[in-house]
């Protein structure tokens, strides 16, 4: 330890003035993504470029107000030094993407798992973690505090408060209708403040995660739900749960590219205006398979309800759930599920474990099951980002030049659409795979598949890239997502009835109603209104 004594002291500070001086270097080095965003909206006159300079006051001044309420004595060491490497983190994805730190995102962290975190740390990264983090965060750690009286300390506090919030009111006034636009025209702005955004998505999250924990019990759902004794045909169905995939980047949807040329050969039925539950993962698998519609989903009361999978069982349907993505978000409590991302189980690996490897074994899985109805599901890779080009093997790269890293900002906007291309190439020979392994059992099951993605992404429109933005505030790339449905010889449908009704708009919404449509169920549960087989089966 005597090597330390030889390093050079660091002043003596209060508390009030390293609160400053730590707002002051958040708001300087943190908010890159914030002032980038305001100057795309506001820049292009002195005016315009007046309110930003004001917004940066402005963002100082709530920036203070929140460590004052933090930094309380012994705790402002410990408050700070997180805050630095929470803040210096989240600057570095959300220029690097243009994300924002909410919490879905949140809740998308935490349901990463070790090969999406590979894809996501760089040099780069470690760089901004070393000199705007830990560096930071060591001259806090070194800084001898003077703590002031008590009741001294709260007057200098409050004083600092007002006196920052003065500044804020005086910069503020002269541009009284920007900040009328700002705040009611302009709310993704303020997502990007690091690192307010960050700490109240921090605290919402730690509370609904706690809320949670309270209650692990799941209500029962479909407790009634019933095959018709009617219904003497096996069904056997695969929902594909895809991942990140666009509706307008699909050939079959009138895409430039034809980046779906096996499933062109085959008669699918394609969404073409079909619309996400969310903007993420974390939350639109839940809602995908949730009772609820987008306007009254909560994630929290998800966890506590039973759904459409655990109504498949208690009708009786034998359900098989595998994954080569991160994992079933929680839909699976109940329900067999096997992990595809390891070369344990997944015989299709190089680079990264293949979605097509999710096919094999199945047909021993299906022997094991003689009666009853089947349902798969499959919920891809797909699409993943960033490392678009690991999503697919090299025979799939066809569309040129692309790009070849994680870090998106490195290459153009072309090399990362053509990777995003190529991914989806590879779905359309993983589909049509899934529809060769039920052709092979059309004569003993009514077979049919239906694919849709989760959500979509956006590949550097406006400067935005991969997912995750809040829904009201999502461009349509992340929202407008593909789907396809593909029926077996044998399973008996009105075909262009069905392609009559997807031609109009549909949602993840309607997902519930129509896999039990499809599955031929009764419960009181399904509502014939939101499901596309609706009076398309032929009367028993």
């Amino acid at each position: 330890m005597r090597q330390f004594s030889h390093w050079p002291a660091v002043p003596a500070l209060g508390i009030n003035r390293l609160i400053l001086l730590s707002a002051l270097t958040f708001t300087l080095l943190f908010n890159q993504a914030f002032f980038r965003n305001a100057a795309q909206v506001y820049g292009g006159s002195l005016h315009g470029w007046s309110f930003v300079g004001s917004l940066g006051i402005f963002l100082f001044a709530v920036t203070v107000l929140l460590l004052s309420l933090l930094c309380v004595r012994h705790l402002t060491k410990p408050v700070l030094i997180l805050l630095l490497l929470i803040g210096a983190s989240s600057s570095y994805y959300m220029n690097r993407y243009n994300i924002v730190i909410d919490t879905t995102m949140l809740t998308n962290v935490i349901a990463t798992d070790s090969k999406e975190v590979k894809d996501l740390v760089s040099l780069k990264l470690v760089l901004q973690m070393l000199f705007l983090g830990l560096l930071p965060a060591w001259l806090v750690w070194r800084t001898r505090i003077e703590c002031a009286p008590f009741l001294r300390e709260c007057r200098n506090r409050v004083l600092m408060v007002m006196a920052t919030s003065l500044l804020a009111l005086l910069s503020a006034t002269p541009f009284g209708a920007d900040y009328a636009s700002f705040f009611r025209e302009h709310k993704l702005l303020r997502y990007y403040a690091n690192p307010a955004t960050a700490i109240y998505s921090t605290i919402r999250f730690i509370s609904d995660a706690a809320a949670s924990a309270q209650d692990a019990i799941r209500a029962p759902l479909g407790l009634t739900a019933h095959i018709p004794v009617t219904d003497l045909d096996r069904e056997l169905v695969i929902l594909v749960v895809g991942e990140a995939a666009r509706a307008d980047h699909l050939g079959l949807n009138g895409y430039a590219r034809n980046t779906t040329p096996l499933l062109a050969n085959e008669n699918v039925l394609t969404l073409r205006d079909a619309s996400s539950c969310g903007t993420a993962t974390a939350y639109s698998v839940p809602c995908m398979f949730s009772l609820s519609d987008r306007s009254d989903f909560d994630l929290e009361e998800a966890g506590h309800t039973e759904n459409l999978l655990d109504v498949l069982q208690h009708a009786g349907v034998g359900v098989l759930w595998r994954d080569n993505n991160s994992d079933s978000k929680g839909v699976t409590a109940a329900i067999e599920f096997q992990d595809f991302q390891t070369s344990d189980t997944n015989k299709r690996c190089d680079d990264e474990c293949r979605d097509i490897g999710m096919l094999d074994g199945l047909d021993d899985w299906i022997a094991a099951h003689p009666t009853g109805d089947l349902t798969i599901v499959l919920h891809q890779m797909g699409n993943h980002g960033p490392a678009y080009y690991k999503r697919y093997p090299p025979e799939f790269e066809r569309f040129l030049p692309s790009c070849g890293t994680s870090e998106l900002a490195n290459c153009t906007q072309e090399q990362i659409t053509n990777s995003y291309d190529n991914a989806l190439l590879y779905t359309d020979f993983f589909l049509s795979q899934v529809i060769a392994f039920l052709k092979q059992h059309d004569s003993t099951f009514e077979t049919a598949m239906l694919y849709m993605s989760d959500h979509g992404e956006s590949l550097g429109e406006n400067g935005l890239y991969l997912h995750g933005l809040p829904y009201v505030l999502a461009p349509e790339a992340q929202k407008h997502v593909a789907g396809l449905l593909w029926f077996g010889d044998s399973y008996e449908i009105d075909r262009e009835l069905v392609k009559q009704r997807i031609q109009a708009p549909v949602s993840h919404d309607d997902y519930f109603h129509t896999v039990l449509g499809l599955m031929e169920i009764q419960t009181p549960e399904y509502n014939p209104e939101k499901d596309w087989m609706a009076g398309a089966h032929p009367v028993e």
